[in-house]
């Protein structure tokens, strides 16, 4: 990976989970780009948004995470909301272990 976004907010998961500040520290210490986006449930369209162009912008590959990787596979599902791309992206995220099909009508 060359990128790390954040989308789990920093205490979720309680105090044994590491901060962003610390995984920033470490991921800029061996050459990675972080991006913080928390957020807490489905993802809005201003994170849709800012997940797209974090994803056009930042050095692939990219490594988003969250407390079960849930929101980030919705997050980035999302961001192909309209191109054609359903059942890629489902497909995509089935062979992750996430299932998305309650999404396909919004891809």
């Amino acid at each position: 990976f060359k990128t790390i976004v954040a989308n789990r907010p920093d205490g979720e998961g309680g105090v044994d989970q590491p901060r962003m500040g610390a995984i920033r520290t470490r991921a800029e210490e061996n050459g990675l780009t972080f991006v913080a986006l928390p957020f807490s449930g489905a993802p809005t369209p201003e994170i849709i948004e800012r997940m797209q162009s974090i994803l056009a912008e930042a050095p692939a590959p990219v490594l988003a995470y969250c407390r079960t990787g849930t929101r980030s596979v919705t997050a980035w599902a999302l961001t192909h909301g309209g191109q054609g791309q359903a059942d890629d992206i489902v497909d995509a995220a089935a062979g992750a272990g996430y299932d998305l099909s309650g999404l396909q009508h919004l891809l």
